[in-house]
């Protein structure tokens, strides 16, 4: 084509109209040869040695791209549309922290900068600062309204806020804005699915099919609503399909690790995530993903390094009671301990409390209310308080669950001595006396065998993705119908909640004194005065297994990674026994195990009775 010849200056604007014409088309190369000969043309133009950053960072050319607007800067320092760019491209090069004074840069020399307010959103979720993400996200709506990418962005940053339908209007303004576009309805579809809305999520799904037939966007969506609803078989099939769609998409490859997994195809399922990784370097799902195989394979060393990915997976700011602990000799050094997660996670994993006291350390626990008199007896530590309550002066802090990193534990070095829990002797003395008598009051001669009993976990229900794994690892009470009438065994309800007023299974003989439990202290010592428990997978069974009592856990198909694979037992409790389920939602052949061993273990008292 024809360049105007009547000087330099008209040479170079002709360019960086074609350039900036190309970039918009996407035309990348050719954006980045016409921006380059109009700043060999007109070097002292900063505007075109920043375009030229824009060409270059949009062509994967970062080294490039940063020469290009560091250039543009030293000619106009007060740049902010350079200063924006060489943001972009720190976040994208991982230079988070550069990234962020970039920004910070950009919108001190124009507050209204509205791609400066999105490059700045985008920066702080990128590092999980959840609290001022909004902020900036809202702003950067307000000077771009017609942005859907922003608006996008904005649902994202809300989705955990107490209002469901602000992330799904946010998502409604995206779509109207550029209702051609696949993003906006796979972003309202998982929204959907995260609020437990599934049949609306298909619907989407359905609108994506005929939107993009051809991307495998929602044959990924209906992938992992199946695997929500415990159809593991149904989302590998479709799982597959979106692969076949899109081979090379990090989203399909991890949706189908997740439902191999829950199948038990751990190796499948840690080629998947791997496989995920490399296509996506930064994603936190591949990497959590990849721990939770990892982990249930037993492979400690790399699960917990990768475990870490929680924090940024989740969304969920990491404790900042205390700096971080960077590791070194804790001697002399004062420990904030905080619980997250479940009550089960606390009692499971504060046995390291202990260890790191014996190393010198003054130790603090931060925990939930209900666990606190019962952590209080725990040695060495200097105080237990609520996770309520405000926390201590420390030197670093550390969530429970990351402890095993931190101990560098491994599979032959996990610290299972048991007991590590104590029930108070004033309150076993109470429990004693009341289970020395038959539930109608008349002295028990025959010694019956005492078994505790809980056949639901916490419902969640104001966490949906928590509240379907709680139905595939919690049953109704009349599934335990085959333990009514087992020779020489008195069952005591250890079951908290609405499960605890559920219709008893005829024959079953269950005593149930809950009502006169208040908290994990009281649960301990009951516990402590019975002979076994049999639990689903819910914090009373770890309560068991760290008072050292023998306990029966039922586990559901897809069982936490903490129980490994193909094992009846648990290197973390050597008085567990597990009992698994081989299919998805059949626990018939469970329960009728369970019986069969009942009724040995009963033989066996009354043997030795006699």
């Amino acid at each position: 084509m024809s360049l105007p010849t009547t000087g330099f200056t008209d040479q170079a604007v002709a360019l960086t109209h074609l350039g900036a014409a190309a970039l918009v088309d996407g035309q990348h190369a050719l954006a980045v040869s016409c921006f380059t000969r109009a700043a060999v043309l007109a070097p002292h133009r900063a505007s075109i040695w920043h375009n030229l950053g824009e060409a270059r960072r949009a062509l994967g050319r970062t080294a490039g791209a940063a020469r290009a607007y560091h250039h543009a800067l030293r000619l106009r320092p007060a740049y902010p549309k350079a200063w924006g760019g060489l943001a972009a491209l720190l976040q994208n090069s991982r230079r988070i922290k550069a990234a962020a004074r970039a920004s910070m840069r950009a919108l001190a020399l124009d507050p209204g900068f509205a791609e400066g307010w999105s490059v700045a959103g985008s920066i702080l979720q990128e590092r999980r600062a959840m609290e001022h993400l909004q902020i900036i996200l809202h702003r950067a709506v307000r000077l771009t309204p017609d942005n859907p990418a922003a608006w996008l962005a904005l649902a994202g940053a809300v989705a955990e806020t107490a209002d469901p339908a602000h992330p799904l209007n946010c998502v409604q303004r995206a779509v109207a804005l550029s209702p051609d576009r696949s993003a906006g309805y796979v972003t309202r579809a998982g929204l959907l699915i995260r609020q437990g809305r599934l049949d609306a999520a298909q619907a989407m799904h359905d609108r994506l099919r005929r939107l993009t037939p051809l991307e495998g966007h929602a044959e990924a969506g209906d992938s992992l609503v199946a695997t929500v609803r415990g159809d593991f078989t149904t989302a590998v099939s479709l799982a597959r399909r979106s692969l076949a769609l899109q081979p090379a998409s990090p989203t399909a490859l991890i949706n189908l690790s997740l439902a191999d997994h829950a199948l038990g195809q751990t190796e499948r399922a840690r080629r998947g995530n791997q496989r995920a990784m490399t296509l996506n370097p930064e994603s936190d799902a591949a990497r959590f993903n990849l721990s939770m195989v990892l982990l249930t394979e037993g492979d400690f060393a790399n699960g917990w390094r990768l475990y870490e990915s929680r924090w940024r997976m989740e969304r969920v700011a990491y404790p900042t009671h205390a700096p971080r602990w960077q590791g070194g000799d804790p001697a002399g050094r004062s420990f904030l301990l905080v619980a997250e997660q479940g009550q089960g996670d606390t009692l499971h994993f504060v046995r390291y409390a202990p260890m790191l006291a014996a190393l010198g350390a003054q130790v603090h626990l931060m925990v939930q209310p209900s666990l606190v008199r019962l952590l209080a007896g725990l040695p060495g530590i200097a105080s237990v308080r609520s996770l309520t309550e405000p926390p201590p002066a420390c030197d670093a802090c550390v969530p429970l669950l990351s402890l095993p990193l931190a101990f560098g534990t491994t599979l032959a070095t996990i610290p299972a001595s048991v007991p590590y829990l104590q029930a108070s002797d004033r309150d076993r003395g109470i429990w004693k006396r009341r289970l020395a008598e038959r539930p109608d009051g008349q002295l028990d001669g025959e010694r019956r065998l005492k078994v505790g009993l809980v056949w639901a976990g916490s419902a969640h229900d104001d966490q949906f993705l928590a509240h379907m794994i709680d139905r595939r690892r919690s049953l109704p009470l009349a599934a335990l119908a085959p333990l009514a009438g087992v020779p020489g065994v008195q069952f005591y309800s250890l079951q908290k909640g609405p499960p605890a007023a559920e219709t008893r299974p005829a024959g079953l003989d269950l005593v149930d004194w809950m009502d006169e439990v208040g908290d994990f202290a009281d649960t301990a010592a009951l516990v402590m005065e019975l002979d076994l428990v049999i639990s689903v997978d819910t914090s009373v069974c770890h309560l068991a297994g760290a008072l050292g009592r023998p306990v029966w856990m039922l586990s559901r198909s897809d069982s936490c990674w903490r129980w490994l694979r193909g094992r009846s037992d648990s290197p973390w409790y050597p008085t567990m026994r597990l009992f698994r389920q081989d299919r998805p939602g059949d626990w018939d052949p469970v329960i009728l195990c369970v019986r069969t061993a009942l009724e040995q273990a009963a033989l066996e008292r009354r043997a030795i009775q006699r």
